[in-house]
């Protein structure tokens, strides 16, 4: 009997130990600029994009530009645009608890990000306003 608790208590500190060496870990530092291809799907007006003159949906394709200027642990502030375009929209984002998956937001949409490894991340956005949809994804690499 005395066997099996000592078992017991054994197990039990491996996962109290393990547990708290993941909340130990530190947050990825992202700070920095990101450049790399995106593709995308919109439809209405839409702000980074020229006006094509078409009713429905559009196929596009094009780099972007993210720059993650300030971090405090999970949290993080940015910018982000076309590359080479002039409009940027500032994004406001955390880092889950896994230290790989990103939520972000900017003024009228939201962005769902996977940390593919330390300087590569898939980051797609979702936009649906009176005015517009549109739906992308784009793979970033960070600049070094």
């Amino acid at each position: 009997m005395i066997g099996i608790y000592a078992s017991c208590v054994v197990v039990a500190g491996v996962f109290a130990v393990s547990g708290s060496a993941v909340a130990q870990q530190s947050y990825p530092d992202l700070k920095g600029t990101w450049v790399g291809p995106g593709q995308s799907v919109t439809q209405g007006k839409t702000d980074h994009w020229p006006n094509s003159g078409e009713t429905g949906p559009v196929f596009r394709e094009g780099s972007w530009t993210f720059v993650v200027d300030r971090q405090d642990g999970n949290r993080f502030t940015g910018s982000r645009g076309l590359t080479g375009g002039a409009r940027r929209d500032v994004v406001i984002a955390v880092i889950r608890e896994d230290r790989r998956t990103i939520h972000m937001v900017d003024d009228d949409g939201t962005f769902y990000s996977i940390l593919t490894g330390p300087d590569t991340m898939e980051m797609c956005r979702t936009e649906v306003t009176a005015d517009s949809r549109i739906v992308g994804c784009a793979q970033l690499t960070r600049q070094k």
